[in-house]
């Protein structure tokens, strides 16, 4: 509290500090004695005398006002990013989710709340927000794990095998040429790589 009244003979003349702020001495004078919050924290009551009475921002939420005295001043990371500490005071402070996975929600505070992409795609994108954005393995190739990052993830059928889908999961979907036919093709595509035994 502060009293800027000279003279004061009564407790009522000294004057909460407002919200967003505090003041943490005795005999404080001016209203520009209370101190602001920093950015990433708030305190919503008046009257605050220590600086811990000022809240974090909850993860997965951060704040960039000075002052802030309200919980609605702390902003959701954006959909594809998350921070796991509380207090943080920028948006740069929120982490993309790493390729291979994406979260579509805002306000994520673990990395677990990215979701891998699923086995059979792939993808490059930092901070994606959409399992959209995973692309299917092309056909001839598959992955059999999840959260892959990468095309070259994706796993070549062997010489002998195809697969005509795109976004295989398992090397059980690549099909083995039939019985008088054969292919030294790695990676096929299409059963027409399985070339005929020749007569003799």
């Amino acid at each position: 509290r502060y009293s800027s009244v000279v003279g004061s003979s009564v407790a009522g003349d000294c004057i909460a500090c407002g919200a967003g702020k505090y003041v943490d001495v005795a005999g404080s004078d001016d209203e520009t004695d209370c101190i602001d919050c920093v950015a990433g924290q708030y305190v919503d009551v008046t009257g605050s005398d220590e600086a811990s009475d000022c809240i974090d921002c909850v993860a997965g939420r951060y704040s960039t006002v000075v002052g802030s005295s309200s919980v609605a001043g702390c902003i959701a990371c954006a959909a594809g990013t998350y921070v796991s500490v509380g207090g943080s005071d920028d948006a740069s402070d929120c982490i993309d989710c790493v390729a291979g996975r994406y979260s579509s929600v805002v306000g994520s505070s673990l990395p677990s709340q990215c979701v891998e992409c699923e086995s059979g795609k792939y993808s490059s994108l930092l901070g994606s927000v959409s399992e959209s954005n995973c692309i299917d393995c092309v056909a001839g190739k598959y992955v059999d794990v999840a959260g892959s990052d990468s095309s070259t993830d994706c796993i070549d059928c062997v010489a002998g095998t195809y697969v005509e889908a795109a976004g295989s999961d398992s090397s059980s979907d690549c099909i083995g040429c039939v019985a008088g036919r054969y292919s030294t093709v790695v990676g096929s595509a299409a059963g027409v790589n399985c070339i005929a035994c020749t007569a003799g």
